[in-house]
């Protein structure tokens, strides 16, 4: 049994159904039309979604729709930074107030309203930000289970990105329905729904309205209606690929051309994006939160069935606290039949009217989120060799790095998905040196992987071979992210000029991207273009004003232009945004030095001894202004 547990978990199990080909759905290219307009036919339905997990997964902030105690709220500390948050209510709006003590005194104090909620309030609350359309998660999460306020999953220790955590397309479209999207930017939206509506599983609706209000209504008890996909009418991979889109986490790579937003019910999930996750010896044991279907999947159950779905078990239109509270065991029951009859359960467990999936899919913690509670997918007999699920931060040895959803995929591919969970999941320098094995195998096969190898050196501080790729490639660049990349190089390389030339690249190709903006600004700066980089300095403050490094960099070019008053007002800007910002506070300490402003450059020289004594720079300007 050990044999075929361990077999199970090195190999990834691909539901063995034939695709439909061609698609016979007409609405693939259809436009969407909101849960408003499918409930006029629809009532019964859109108003049980709406009260449904999904439907109340992002709703505006107000203590209506919050789980959360903001009445008698808890602060967190962040030991690492020193750092308190806590919830704050003011009649019908709410807060997160960040602050800092020395002794009783408050130091610094930070407070952000919450435009959205995040989560259904079954497992979690987290809070967005909107800046003039540009959403930033916010470092504070009400945990409902354990009924207490605490960092983002993520944000712990030197991972506090405080108000700067950006929230881009992919978050968006699995936790909502679908947002209007500013082409060209990280994270802005012209607008954003509240919760997911019907259109994330049934496609976009408006070829559907149109056909029933031209009087051309399918009567879907005989036959089906292509111009909406009905999701229990299409094979038992397409519907997975639906729910897989978004309970599927990993290291997520669209294919070329394509972003998350593109899929559409009744496409293969194959054709817009890859999910990448690694594999350990005790992959088994362990698990993070959205990874159902990867559980579920290496079932026995699952892999026994040909018809078994995420939609045999779930109702996706009824709130779990609607269900009845045997559904889950008549489900179960329904295939495992003894004599023609339900089979009995012999424990005494069963006998005090326990579910089944209370031994067969135990409760447990996942790896990533922390005061959870979920259910495990894997379907298993108790007493198994995994029968105790682990959520332990020890991993088990390196086996491989599975592909969640395309079981073909590229070396180059492999190699992206390594980097994208170096990158956004982990930064154990190991997943670099496997992707430039993978990297290494699709140059030799021919493929062109100058995109990957530039994101690979860059992201380990190689700028000399960044460049060394990048001069082979020529100036004309068609990815913003590579442009983007290369600008930094040449800038770390002392390049300002070269790096100008990129980054007015990546601009062009992404004129919305603020962290784009803001480096172009100082290679402006830094190639004594300083007009140039006021004024896209101007530009990036005015669409989003809460950014501290950009108040510094501005106050840097004021400097160079001997504008002192408008520096230091800058670099304090700077310095309420961000009360650790070591740039800002050394510009403001050197400043009130040159200008013989001693007893103000001492309150902010002996804050860089306190944040980095053993800095020589700082220690230098220590001893000249004490």
């Amino acid at each position: 049994m050990k044999h075929a547990i361990i077999a199970l978990v090195l190999s990834l199990f691909i539901v063995a159904c034939e695709r439909q080909s061609p698609n016979p759905y007409q609405n693939l290219s259809a436009d969407y039309v909101g849960i408003d307009a499918c409930a006029d036919c629809h009532p019964d339905k859109a108003a049980t979604f709406t009260q449904s997990q999904m439907g109340r997964s992002w709703e505006l902030a107000s203590p209506l729709n919050s789980k959360a105690d903001f009445d008698n709220p808890t602060p967190v500390y962040d030991d690492f930074n020193d750092l308190y948050y806590e919830a704050l209510r003011k009649g019908e709006e709410l807060y997160v107030v960040e602050y800092r003590l020395s002794g009783q005194d408050t130091v610094h104090k930070r407070v952000e309203q919450i435009d959205y909620i995040v989560g259904s309030g079954h497992h979690t609350n987290s809070h967005i930000m909107d800046v003039n359309g540009y959403l930033y998660q916010m470092p504070l999460t009400w945990y409902v289970q354990e009924g207490k306020w605490d960092l983002p999953p993520g944000f712990k220790g030197p991972n506090n990105n405080r108000f700067d955590r950006p929230i881009p397309l992919k978050c968006i479209t699995c936790h909502n329905a679908m947002p209007a999207f500013v082409e060209g930017s990280e994270n802005r939206y012209v607008s954003v729904p509240d919760g997911i509506d019907c259109e994330r599983c049934h496609g976009p609706g408006s070829l559907h309205i149109a056909s029933v209000r031209s009087g051309n209504a399918v009567n879907t008890s005989l036959e089906a209606d292509y111009t909406i996909v009905n999701p229990a009418r299409l094979s038992v991979e397409q519907q997975f690929d639906i729910c897989q889109g978004c309970h599927l986490q990993g290291a997520s790579v669209n294919k070329p051309g394509h972003t998350f937003a593109d899929f559409r019910p009744g496409m293969p999930l194959t054709d817009i994006e890859n999910v990448f996750w690694p594999r350990y010896a005790d992959s088994l044991r362990q698990f993070v939160m959205a990874s159902h279907p990867d559980r579920l999947s290496q079932s026995e159950c699952f892999q026994a069935s040909e018809t078994m779905t995420c939609m045999t078990c779930h109702d996706p239109h009824v709130p779990i606290e609607a269900m009845a509270e045997d559904h889950y065991r008549d489900v179960c029951q329904s295939c495992h039949t003894e004599n023609g009859g339900s089979l009995v359960c012999p424990t005494p467990e069963a006998a005090a009217g326990a579910d089944c999936t209370s031994c067969h899919m135990p409760v447990s913690g996942s790896q990533d989120i922390p005061h959870i509670t979920i259910t495990d997918h894997f379907i298993r007999s108790p007493g198994s060799d995994i029968s105790e699920i682990v959520s332990a931060d020890a991993q088990a040895d390196f086996v491989r790095m599975a592909s969640l959803i395309d079981e073909t995929p590229s070396d180059a591919e492999i190699a992206t998905g390594f980097l994208t969970y170096y990158e956004t999941i982990t930064n154990a320098p190991g997943f670099l040196d496997s992707a430039a094995v993978y990297l290494r195998r699709a140059d030799r096969a021919g493929e062109n992987v100058n995109e990957q190898l530039i994101r690979m050196h860059f992201l380990k501080g190689e700028a000399t071979s960044v460049l060394r790729i990048a001069r082979n490639m020529g100036e004309s660049i068609s990815d913003a992210w590579t442009a983007y990349r290369i600008g930094e190089a040449y800038l770390m390389q002392q390049m300002p000029e070269s790096a100008v030339t990129y980054l007015e690249q990546a601009m062009q190709l992404s004129p919305e991207h603020l962290r784009f903006m803001v480096r172009l600004g100082v290679a402006y700066s830094n190639a004594g273009q300083v007009s140039a980089a006021l004024a896209i300095f101007d530009e990036a403050l005015q669409r989003n004003p809460k950014q501290a490094e950009v108040y510094n960099n501005r106050g840097y070019a004021h400097v160079l232009n001997r504008d002192f008053e408008r520096a230091e007002e800058d670099f304090r800007a700077a310095i309420a945004l961000d009360p650790d910002i070591v740039m800002a506070i050394a510009n403001l300490a050197s400043l009130y030095y040159n200008t013989d402003r001693l007893e103000e450059a001492r309150i902010y020289a002996q804050r860089l001894i306190q944040i980095d004594g053993a800095n020589p720079q700082f220690r230098r300007l220590w001893e000249l202004v004490r």
